[in-house]
């Protein structure tokens, strides 16, 4: 035998002719106001239920309808369980059955509550009947026990910790060193060909300096080279006006930025020491 609860809430009350349903335990809970609507269960077991039917007046549904509340009655019901709200016209609000209900409070509900929305029936009389179905238990998922042999025979893993298997771009340490676990040693850099490079460079010598006896060139060469650093400035001035200072050198003269002098003390060094 399935077990069903009616919500009676507000002033409703059930017709005199009213059939129970065959078959069914039906418990009779009575949610005078909007208040009780969500505690209106709260005696029963949880998923004990396979249906909730809720009766309200029509001109009591702004009033006495809690679309939050429905969600805590949700969890009284067993898997695929049914809820119904039955909204009932009676003579005295006929009149006002002919104007239009915004019937989404209750459809809002179905959705807050997370239940599935069945069907909406229009009753003769103008009132409807909206239902609504809780969702499936999701199946239960059967596992095969794992069986363990602990009496089978241990394999033994052995490491080797001396692989040499590297990559081919990797270079190999012991190739660094010149006898491998001998010296230890680092081998040395590889011997440079002195007359090679000096012939290369058209330098016979081969050293630092000139040799004394030498025939390549490069005593001369150096000598050149000294003399052109020695005495980078001419000895003389062509136009006259060098040692008068900027004002009268000309645009591309050797002695531009540097102070007035004499002839002959162009290379005059002067000690500026404060003697403070």
């Amino acid at each position: 035998m399935t077990s069903t609860a009616a919500i009676h809430i507000g002033s409703y009350a059930p017709a005199a002719d009213t059939a129970p349903v065959v078959g069914s335990s039906v418990t009779v809970i009575q949610a005078p106001t909007k208040e009780s609507l969500p505690n209106c269960l709260s005696s029963m077991k949880s998923e004990a239920l396979s249906s909730i039917s809720i009766h309200l007046q029509y001109d009591e549904l702004l009033t006495h309808y809690d679309s939050l509340a429905l969600a805590s009655l949700v969890p009284y019901l067993i898997p695929n369980g049914s809820i119904s709200v039955h909204v009932v016209m009676s003579a005295a609000n006929g009149a006002a059955s002919k104007t239009s209900m915004d019937w989404g409070i209750i459809m809002t509900s179905f959705v807050l509550a997370g239940l599935k929305t069945q069907s909406e029936q229009r009753q003769k009389d103008g009132g409807r009947v909206f239902t609504a179905q809780k969702a499936a238990a999701p199946p239960a998922t059967s596992s095969a026990p794992m069986r363990l042999n602990l009496g089978a025979k241990k394999s033994k893993v052995t490491l080797n910790l001396n692989d040499d298997d590297d990559d081919d771009d990797q270079i190999d340490e012991d190739d660094l060193l010149l006898n491998s676990g001998n010296s230890g040693m680092l081998a040395p850099p590889p011997t440079i060909d002195m007359e090679a490079r000096a012939k290369a460079a058209e330098d016979d010598c081969g050293g630092r300096k000139a040799c004394d006896d030498c025939t390549c060139g490069r005593a001369e060469r150096e000598a050149d080279e000294e003399k052109k650093t020695a005495d980078p400035l001419p000895k003389s001035s062509a136009c006259g006006n060098c040692a008068k200072g900027d004002a009268f050198r000309c645009a591309g003269c050797p002695y531009l930025g540097k102070p007035a002098f004499k002839e002959g003390e162009e290379h005059l060094v002067l000690k500026l020491d404060d003697d403070v």
